[in-house]
């Protein structure tokens, strides 16, 4: 199998931010946006308790919820280890829990039967070998300082051991999405990008590496997939005309890591639109959850997971393996095809009788994929035939969030579906929020 080929057809990932900032709850970059007083914050080390983590229930919900992959915050920007590190003291297991979360999350995920994939942050604002001198937003500490050579050195090391023990200690890794915030800095100069990559691949030899090693540089290469964050694009993702694998990451309310407080969750018709979206433009959705200090889901997120499972469970088809399709869908409705099945997806509730553009004789059956009723077509209106290749359908009883399966006659491929393994730029893309 290519090694492209089970992220294609996965489609819907859960994306886990989770560390010792889920004890201040402010989300995860309460580091640099609160002052701390020197070692404030790394004392919460002494305080990380996690007795309720359950990593068998965050997969049987994940997979439940139609999810068929997880990636896990190894370490974000704060440094903080989730692994048992054998290069710093600043981990997971010397907590009061003292427990490999991220060994017993690959063990409960992979038992569950989803891929696993590791989110590695390149920076780490407590290293002092690490600073963005160029982008005052992201410097350590808020404070503008140039590490010695020696202290550079020492970081690129540590990063690189830190990565190279993810490789080669938990299984097989399907995924790496490392994570780099700077505006300014080129990530390949100031990582040794080359000999990270060649080492991820020499000991992954199959795993997909994102893009973000390489940020805003006209000559990236290499790269598995692309991610967007916090939208839909409005189109498949291209680079100098090739389509890319690509994943947009997003999150279930207005944090990444748990923000005490933060009800405000996502409708779950806007989840699907979302979802859909991706899809319909042959991409991925990685949505996330920010985990308690207890180990937790939040309520909220639980909730959401679990109105998710309801409907993939009726509609997951039209999500699974498939991808852009090349009709053009009615107002209020998104496409998702596979092979000879149309899927529309409804993102309204239809007003009457929905007009289908370019299927007039193209379709075989139409039913409501939630149940199977048929739904009836109709190709002539007040006694004449239908003009211009519409066909007329009438979902009776057909609501916001369902979809409608249509067979066709043939199967009408989606022009230029090919996937690149790689591509040649990162587009720019600014947002509000930060992974």
């Amino acid at each position: 199998m290519d090694k492209n080929t089970w992220f294609v057809k996965a489609r819907f990932g859960l994306f886990l931010h989770w560390g010792i900032y889920a004890i201040p709850a402010k989300g995860e970059w309460t580091y640099a946006n609160d002052k701390w007083k020197p070692g404030e914050y790394e004392g919460l080390i002494n305080e990380f308790n996690p007795v309720n983590y359950d990593p068998a229930l965050w997969a049987e919900l994940a997979r439940k919820g139609g999810m068929k992959y997880v990636v896990f915050t190894t370490r974000h920007h704060d440094g903080f280890c989730m692994f048992d590190s054998h290069y710093t003291d600043y981990k997971i297991t010397n907590t009061p829990y003292g427990k490999d979360t991220t060994r017993m999350l690959t063990d409960a995920f992979r038992a569950a039967g989803l891929r696993v994939g590791f989110y590695h942050s390149l920076p780490d604002w407590t290293h002092p070998g690490y600073a963005d001198q160029e982008s005052p937003e992201y410097i350590q500490r808020g404070e503008l300082h140039t590490p010695t050579a020696e202290q550079y050195r020492a970081y690129v090391a540590l990063l690189y051991n830190h990565v190279e023990q993810l490789m080669t200690e938990y299984g097989k890794i399907d995924l790496l999405f490392l994570d780099y915030t700077s505006k300014y800095k080129a990530a390949e100069d100031y990582f040794d990008r080359e000999r990270l990559l060649a080492m991820i691949y020499k000991h992954q030899p199959k795993i997909l590496v994102n893009d973000r090693l390489a940020y805003y540089k006209d000559n990236v290469r290499d790269f598995d997939y692309y991610t967007p964050e916090i939208c839909v694009p409005n189109q498949q993702q291209q680079v100098k005309g090739r389509p890319v694998l690509w994943e947009t990451c997003a999150t279930m309310n207005d944090h990444w890591g748990y923000c005490r407080g933060d009800e405000n969750y996502k409708p779950l018709e806007a989840l699907i639109c979302g979802l859909a979206g991706c899809v319909s433009r042959n991409g991925n959705l990685l949505l996330n959850i920010g985990p308690d200090e207890t180990g937790r889901f939040p309520a909220g997120a639980t909730t959401r997971l679990k109105e998710l499972s309801k409907w993939m469970k009726l509609n997951g088809e039209s999500i699974h393996g498939a991808g852009k399709s090349e009709f053009q869908p009615p107002h209020g409705g998104i496409y998702t095809q596979k092979k000879n099945y149309l899927y529309l997806h409804l993102m309204q509730p239809p007003l009457g009788d929905i007009i289908l553009p370019q299927l007039f004789d193209k379709v075989e059956k139409i039913t409501l994929l939630r149940d199977a009723s048929d739904v009836p077509m109709i190709t002539y209106w007040g006694g004449e035939l239908l003009k211009n290749g519409e066909l007329r359908i009438r979902p009776v009883g057909a609501k916001a969030g369902d979809v409608l399966k249509i067979k066709l006659n043939h199967w009408y491929p989606a022009p230029n579906r090919d996937l690149a393994e790689g591509f040649t730029k990162r587009k720019i893309w600014q947002s509000k929020c930060n992974s």
